[in-house]
């Protein structure tokens, strides 16, 4: 099968689709004082409960240095504790705070919104065909990138 142009503008497309998502959810969250990272390093704990900082970093596919920086600003504002894991003394567990949990609730009808808006003029079977789409897309990605790597 002969590679088109289509092809190498998809990524780009989706790329540059992505950004404007993330810019959509920045200017959503901003006047709660929040990022997009942040946030989702909120919901990831509502979720999970305490986690340590590198079950964060798995879960948000950040690096640890980048979820450090979160945590040091997410503890400034007093949304998040770390304290020492009581198994393992080089770690911390992070858990929420009683304020996270109050902002996490104004922010959820703010958040939705956006996400609403995101899908104006667009048909749940539109959505359902990207997403597949999407899928199919990442699994594709998947297998070049293991035949590439797993050589020998």
């Amino acid at each position: 099968m002969m590679v088109g142009k289509h092809n190498q503008f998809i990524g780009y497309k989706v790329y540059d689709a992505q950004r404007l998502m993330h810019r959509t959810l920045e200017v959503a969250l901003k006047p709660h004082d929040l990022t997009p990272g942040q946030w989702n390093l909120l919901n990831q704990l509502d979720r999970a409960g305490a986690l340590s900082q590198k079950a964060l970093a798995e879960r948000t596919r950040k690096e640890q240095a980048t979820i450090t920086r979160y945590l040091d600003t997410l503890e400034r504002k007093g949304l998040v504790v770390r304290s020492r894991d009581e198994h393992d003394r080089r770690a911390h567990v992070i858990t929420l705070t009683d304020q996270a949990r109050t902002l996490l609730k104004q922010v959820e009808s703010v958040a939705e919104d956006a996400a609403d808006r995101l899908i104006d003029n667009i048909s749940q079977e539109e959505i359902d065909t990207f997403l597949d789409v999407l899928d199919r897309l990442k699994a594709n990605a998947s297998v070049y990138i293991d035949s590439k790597t797993s050589r020998h």
